[in-house]
C-alpha cells in the first residue's frame, strides 16, 4: 500500500503545500501513523490561523477525500471526516491589548526559546506582518524609517511605519529558529506567566469554546493584535489594509477582533 505522502500526490499532485502544513502544525510528518484527531484539528486550526476561509475548507476536503479513498486500508481516527468537514462560519479570535503587549515587553526570558518568540512575536504586533514574515525580518528591512518586506506568501510590497521598539528588537534579534508548535507552546506559556488570564469565549469551528486568554494565543494573534489596536485608535480600515498587505479591505476586517469601536460625540448624538 502507497505512505500517506504518495497517495496523496498521486492524486493532487500541485498540492503538496497541505501536507507541509499538517508537519508544521504538529512538527512531524505526514504519514498514515501520525494521524490522530488532536493532530488533524491542529492541522485546521493552523490553516485558519494563516489561510482564507475558503482556502481552508478546500484544503481540509483535499486530506478527507485521500482518507476516504483509503478507508478500508487504513484504521483512520474517528470523526476524521466530521474534523475535515470545515463549515463556512466566521471564527471569533482573541487579539493583545497594548497593556498586555507591554507585560510580553517586560517579560524577562527564561531561556533561549522564550528570548526568540517574545522577540519574534512583539515584531509581528508592531508590524502587522504574517508569522512567515516577521520571522525574517532583519535591519536591512529598515528603509527611511519604514519596515519595508516583500510577502513570502503573496509576494506583494508592503511598508509599515517603524516604531521604535521594532528597531530595538530587530538590533537584538537571536539567530535562531523554531517550529511552529514549539513557537505556539512558547507564546502560550509566556501569556500565561504574564498574566493573560482572563476569561474569554471565542466562537470557532462552529462552536462556543471557553477558556483562558493565553490558552487560544498563537504566532498570528500578533498580525490580529496590530489590526485591533490600529482600528481602535481610529485608523480607516483602508490604511490598515494596505500596510498589512491585503489586497482588499474585506480581507482585513477579519482581522478585527474587536465590537464596535467608541464613536465620536456627533455619532452618538443621532441615538439620542
Amino acid at each position: 500500500m502507497k505512505d500517506l505522502r504518495t497517495a496523496f500526490l498521486v492524486k493532487y499532485p500541485k498540492y503538496e503545500i497541505i501536507l507541509n502544513m499538517y508537519s508544521k502544525a504538529n512538527d512531524c510528518p505526514a504519514t498514515w501513523e501520525n494521524l490522530s484527531k488532536v493532530r488533524l484539528q491542529a492541522f485546521v486550526d493552523y490553516m485558519e490561523e494563516r489561510l482564507a476561509p475558503n482556502s481552508v475548507r478546500q484544503y481540509a476536503a483535499k486530506l478527507k477525500a485521500v482518507l476516504n479513498l483509503y478507508n478500508e486500508e487504513v484504521e483512520l481516527p474517528k470523526d476524521y471526516n466530521k474534523i475535515l468537514s470545515v463549515k463556512n462560519v466566521r471564527s471569533t479570535n482573541v487579539w493583545l491589548t497594548d497593556e498586555e503587549l507591554e507585560r510580553i515587553i517586560t517579560y524577562v526570558p527564561k531561556n533561549a526559546n522564550e528570548q526568540l518568540v517574545r522577540t519574534q512575536f512583539l515584531i509581528g504586533a508592531f508590524t502587522g506582518c504574517r508569522h512567515s514574515d516577521y520571522t525574517r525580518l532583519n535591519n536591512r528591512n529598515i528603509v527611511g524609517g519604514m519596515i519595508s518586506y516583500v510577502s513570502l506568501k503573496t509576494k506583494t510590497h508592503a511598508t509599515v511605519p517603524l516604531k521604535p521598539i521594532v528597531k530595538e528588537l530587530l538590533t537584538n534579534l537571536p539567530k535562531e529558529e523554531v517550529s511552529d508548535p514549539t513557537f505556539n507552546n512558547n507564546i502560550r506559556n509566556i501569556c500565561r506567566k504574564t498574566g493573560i488570564t482572563e476569561a474569554v469565549k471565542i466562537f470557532k469551528a462552529g462552536k462556543e469554546v471557553e477558556g483562558e486568554k493565553w490558552e487560544f494565543v498563537s504566532s498570528h494573534t500578533a498580525r490580529r493584535s496590530f489590526a485591533t489596536n490600529l482600528y481602535l485608535r481610529g485608523a480607516d480600515l483602508y490604511s490598515i489594509s494596505q500596510m498589512m498587505g491585503h489586497a482588499s479591505v474585506e480581507m482585513t476586517q477579519n482581522y478585527l477582533c474587536c465590537g464596535l469601536r467608541e464613536q465620536s460625540a456627533q455619532v452618538m448624538e443621532y441615538f439620542k
